[in-house]
């Protein structure tokens, strides 16, 4: 009887996450659900990802403040 004592790692699970755009509310398929992706219209729209108050980067999005 041989046992295998080898773990095999967990695939990444994708799902919906909030986007990755500090000050997005979209939400935005993530190929890992812990990992958030920046949804299609900021990726259009040249924003980098951030999640924290102390990031630099804003919104590019035209529509991102109500304008």
């Amino acid at each position: 009887m041989s046992v295998n004592l080898i773990k095999t790692p967990k695939a990444p699970q994708s799902g919906y996450t909030p986007c990755a755009c500090r000050d997005c509310m979209d939400t935005t398929v993530s190929s890992d659900w812990t990992t958030p992706e920046l949804c299609t219209e900021c990726t259009d729209a040249g924003c980098e990802p951030g999640q924290s108050e102390s990031d630099a980067y804003e919104c590019q999005r035209d529509d991102a403040y109500g304008a």
